[in-house]
């Protein structure tokens, strides 16, 4: 009886080691809205004839390859859905799609390849994946206004401007690895939208320099931008500027009044008379 079984197992394992199988489907996880969206289906159907290849956006079919249908490509009106002019890449072993003029409202969803075989065996296999239409922040934030250094009772005064992006980005600022003070928040502006709708924001930071933010010998300033929802948008910008002290202000006034008072006062000829003088002392210790 066990042996019988086994044989059983083995023909039925046999018979589906033929079958078609969804090997792979790619799909992004985010799609840019300036961009086109890229579905590609692998499949191998082993010892079976392909029927047709589908592409449905949340249970919708938009598009259908039917290698012996009379047409063997069509589409299906789905929102947010619009392929390419020239339709899909499409054959035996992989059906390949692409989508324009996406849009956040209504191109996002669920999208699943699925595929079939043709009589006497009808089976089917799919594979779904979720995509989110959004256009990313491409670069980092961008930081405005820093001077060259700071000293206590400065004025702090910057900037950071994020990328254009939607969703609309949120800007924070870190001074010295630390949130700064609430009221130091002074301005947050958002841009007309460009041509396709993104927007641009700008954060502006505004305080007094004090012990608390004269820590060390430099002070850090760190502005992040992450759009809602999308942790894959965070983008970071940092610099660092030297710190001055009053010691230094007096210093750097010496080196201007020795580079500027002195030279000019007494010009080249000290310097004509500092040469004789040690031309005169050499010739005396050679006598």
């Amino acid at each position: 009886m066990e042996r019988c079984n086994a044989i059983l197992l083995l023909l039925y394992f046999a018979s589906y080691s033929g079958a078609l199988r969804l090997t792979s489907m790619s799909a992004p996880n985010i799609a840019d809205v300036r961009d086109k969206m890229e579905l590609d289906c692998h499949f191998d159907m082993g010892n079976e004839e392909l029927y047709a290849v589908k592409w449905y956006k949340d249970d919708q079919e938009f598009f259908r390859y039917m290698p012996k249908g009379q047409q063997q490509m069509m589409s299906f009106p789905v929102p947010g859905v619009k392929l390419e002019t020239h339709g899909g890449d499409c054959n035996q072993r992989r059906c390949k799609i692409n989508l324009t003029d996406l849009t956040r409202m209504h191109s996002g969803g669920a999208y699943r390849c699925e595929i079939s075989s043709e009589a006497p065996a009808f089976r089917l296999a799919s594979e779904t994946h979720n995509v989110t239409v959004a256009a990313l922040a491409k670069d980092p934030p961008k930081i405005d206004g820093l001077a060259e250094t700071y000293m206590e009772g400065d004025t702090f005064n910057v900037k950071c401007t994020s990328n254009y992006a939607d969703p609309e980005p949120i800007l924070t600022w870190k001074i010295n690895g630390l949130d700064p003070p609430p009221d130091a928040i002074s301005h947050i502006s958002s841009s007309e939208p460009d041509h396709m709708g993104l927007i641009a924001q700008t954060l502006t930071l505004r305080f007094t320099m004090n012990e608390r933010s004269l820590q060390g010998r430099e002070i850090e300033v760190r502005c992040e931008s992450i759009q809602p929802g999308l942790p894959e948008s965070k983008r970071t910008s940092s610099k660092k500027v030297p710190i001055r002290t009053p010691g230094d202000q007096q210093e750097v006034k010496k080196q201007k009044w020795y580079a500027s008072g002195f030279a000019s006062k007494f010009g080249p000829s000290i310097q004509i008379h500092i040469a004789w003088l040690l031309l005169w002392v050499l010739v005396m210790k050679w006598i």
